[in-house]
């Protein structure tokens, strides 16, 4: 088998961050600096949401990455079933985002929202592994209550020689 993900390989994307850094900037700016209070209180706001998504990152991972570096995960073994690629973007519903697919009976879906889930979520039309039925995969996978079975590893068959 191929090794093609692995959360423990997660690393955190510049797009990701360059947001809510500049935003935590200007909240900070606007706190110290500012005269008015509500530029203080709009400052105070920023800050509060730059603190929330740090606090929800760090419970994804906690959550998610830490729980597959335990070895806390199950796997299951089998040929791609029932592939419905992501669309190519441009939509503004969420659903058309989202890729999705079966081995033996347990159903995957994901997409290219981060935040969403801290595993797999590269969807074939951005280059993703999983492209089409008939791939024959082990996925590792963390059961959730709240974002259902979270990829935490893919490996495939190597073609016979």
């Amino acid at each position: 088998m191929k090794l093609w993900y692995e959360a423990s390989n997660f690393t955190i994307q510049p797009h990701w961050v360059i947001p809510f850094a500049i935003l935590g900037v200007i909240g900070l700016i606007l706190v110290l600096a500012s005269k008015k209070s509500f530029f203080k209180l709009l400052g105070g706001v920023c800050l509060v949401i730059c603190a929330v998504t740090a606090l929800r990152f760090c419970y994804g991972y906690v959550r998610i990455i830490h729980t597959y570096k335990q070895g806390d995960y199950k796997t299951v073994e089998g040929y791609v079933e029932n592939f419905i690629p992501a669309s190519k973007g441009g939509e503004t519903n969420e659903d058309t985002e989202q890729e999705s697919f079966d081995i033996r009976g347990v159903h995957f879906s994901y997409g290219d929202r981060f935040i969403k889930k801290f595993g797999y979520h590269l969807p074939s039309t951005q280059g993703g592994y999983i492209k089409k039925d008939g791939q024959y995969l082990r996925i590792g996978y963390i059961d959730t209550e709240d974002q259902g079975y979270v990829i935490v590893k893919i490996e495939e068959r190597r073609a016979k020689k």
